[in-house]
């Protein structure tokens, strides 16, 4: 707990530099990661309701696809940031 308690209680800590954890969106097609690293979200929902749409070629949130993408798959990893990054809601 020591290591833990003193990250926790240390008082020189400069604020902007806490770290967070958010979600970044990895899409890739035909084996090249075409994505970004700043495609950044608050919330992992949020981020997998966008990899699904991009899997599915979804045009619009109550739709279906007319074909299923080949070749093109997207996920979310969990990344951590410093709190003052740029997200996506």
């Amino acid at each position: 707990m020591g290591l833990f308690y003193g990250f926790l209680g240390s008082r020189d800590m400069d604020v902007s530099s806490t770290v967070i954890m958010v979600f970044l969106l990895v899409v890739i097609v035909d084996g090249e990661t075409v994505s970004t690293d700043d495609m950044l979200f608050e919330n992992v929902y949020r981020c997998n309701q966008f990899a699904r749409a991009i899997e599915r070629g979804e045009s619009g949130p109550n739709k279906q696809s007319y074909i299923w993408q080949e070749n093109i798959s997207a996920y979310c990893l969990p990344k951590m940031v410093t709190k003052d990054t740029e997200l996506f809601k």
